[in-house]
Order: structure tokens, then C-alpha cells, then sequence
């Protein structure tokens, strides 16, 4: 079989699969703490996801915090159920950022679904009429999963803060293929599979100084906003991967 379906997922790599292997038992069999305890294996387990977050996080701007969770959908679910105000986007969004329109629109607030050029590209002229003060989100793709187009993430950016709103980008399928460093993005959402890591697994990036509500209730963990028991062998996937 010859496979080319890369845009939805890739075989995971051997080093990523090594990684999991050494968290999922290791040599001697003592690599199943939880990386919130505060024990010795614990605090093993919670290095391999340290060690992880920061190989992730080489690969995107370098002010910001990774906060991991379970893939791109729920990293950006979680921006807009993080927030509170209007939102708009691109007509070419993934369904991740197209069906969010249902919950923020339940809340009173407007979810406005721009269109494309015939090249696929942001209509410029509908985001500039579209962004206002009240905008908080302007959500784009950085590459499109369907048909490759690389939105002008830069004008898009310019757009969004000169009403004082946020951008989120999706960057599913440029994370690892594309420089991210430089991403004027105010959030970025991403995931393991789609560059050889394992599925499960994907992460919310956040600029310093970006504020969102709780999106996930329960330990506290991942700076208070997604809890939940981290996962340290699909962490180290991740991190192998990136």
C-alpha cells in the first residue's frame, strides 16, 4: 500500500513510539506515576512532560505557554468556550472552529462566517468590515487541510489587533512543515498526529498575557485552565515527534 493521506494523519514515528514505550513501562517497570504527584515517580513523570512541553514549544513563538490537551479541537473549543464576546472566522475553517458558532451563539454573542476568494483566501475586505471593538476572536487557518492555501496570517493579525481582538490560528497542518516562530497569532492549536506522533494528544498555545476563562474543571492542572491527569507517554510521543 502506498499511503499519501498525510493531511489526516501520519504513521507515527519510531523515535515517538520509543519514547511512549520508555513511559509507558521503562527498563525497570516503575514509569507509571502521575505526573501531579508529588512523589518520586511523580516527579519522573512529570520531567518527561516538561521535557516534552519545551520541544513542542521550541517549534512555535518563543513568548508563550503550551498547555496540552486531548488534540486541535479541544485546544480551540477551548478558546472560544474561554472566552466571551463576538467571533468570526473564514467560510474554509475547519469544522473545529465552524460548529463553535452553535455554543457562542447560545451565549448571545455573534459568530460571523466570512468568505473566501475563488484562490481560498480570506476576503480582507469582509474581515475589515466584519471586526469591530467587540470582536474578541478572529479565528484563520495557517494552511488549509483540504486544499493547501496559506491564509496572510500577518494582514489578518493587523486587522484583528487594531480592533484590540485576538487571533487564533489553526495550524494543524503547518506545525512542523511551516516556521511558526514568527506567527503573529495570539493562540495557536495544534496536534501529535499530524506529524508522526500519537493520536490523542495535541496542544493550546498561548501568548503571555492572554487571558482565557476555564475550559475544563477539576485538579487544576495545565494552568488551571484544562484539568485533567496528563497523559506522560503520549506527552513524550508529542515531544519525540516535535
Amino acid at each position: 500500500m502506498i499511503y499519501l493521506d498525510y493531511q489526516a494523519t501520519t504513521p507515527l514515528a519510531p523515535e515517538a513510539r520509543e519514547a511512549m514505550i520508555k513511559q509507558l513501562d521503562g527498563p525497570d517497570g516503575t514509569s507509571f506515576g502521575n505526573p501531579h504527584s508529588a512523589h518520586r515517580l511523580g516527579r519522573q513523570a512529570r520531567a518527561a512532560v516538561e521535557i516534552a512541553r519545551e520541544r513542542v514549544a521550541a517549534l512555535l513563538p518563543p513568548d508563550g505557554t503550551v498547555i496540552f490537551t486531548s488534540g486541535a479541537t479541544e485546544a480551540l473549543n477551548g478558546v472560544f468556550r474561554g472566552v466571551s464576546n463576538d467571533s468570526c472566522t473564514f467560510a474554509t475553517e475547519h469544522a473545529a472552529v465552524l460548529d463553535c458558532r452553535y455554543p457562542v451563539g447560545q451565549e448571545g454573542y455573534d459568530f460571523d462566517i466570512l468568505p473566501v476568494t475563488p484562490e481560498g483566501l480570506g476576503d480582507m475586505n469582509a474581515l475589515k468590515e466584519c471586526v469591530d471593538e467587540d470582536t474578541h476572536v478572529v479565528a484563520a487557518m495557517a494552511v488549509n487541510n483540504e486544499i493547501g492555501t496559506r491564509h496572510d496570517l500577518d494582514a489578518i493579525a493587523a486587522v484583528a489587533h487594531s480592533q484590540g481582538a485576538s487571533l487564533l490560528v489553526d495550524a494543524v497542518q503547518a506545525f512542523g512543515r511551516v516556521d511558526l516562530t514568527q506567527c503573529p497569532a495570539d493562540a495557536i492549536a495544534i496536534s501529535a498526529h499530524k506529524i508522526h506522533g500519537p493520536k490523542g494528544i495535541g496542544a493550546l498555545w498561548l501568548r503571555h498575557g492572554i487571558e482565557l476563562e476555564t475550559f475544563q474543571y477539576g485538579g487544576g492542572q495545565e494552568a488551571g485552565l484544562r484539568s485533567g491527569t496528563l497523559s506522560p507517554a503520549l506527552c513524550a510521543g508529542f515531544g519525540a515527534a516535535a
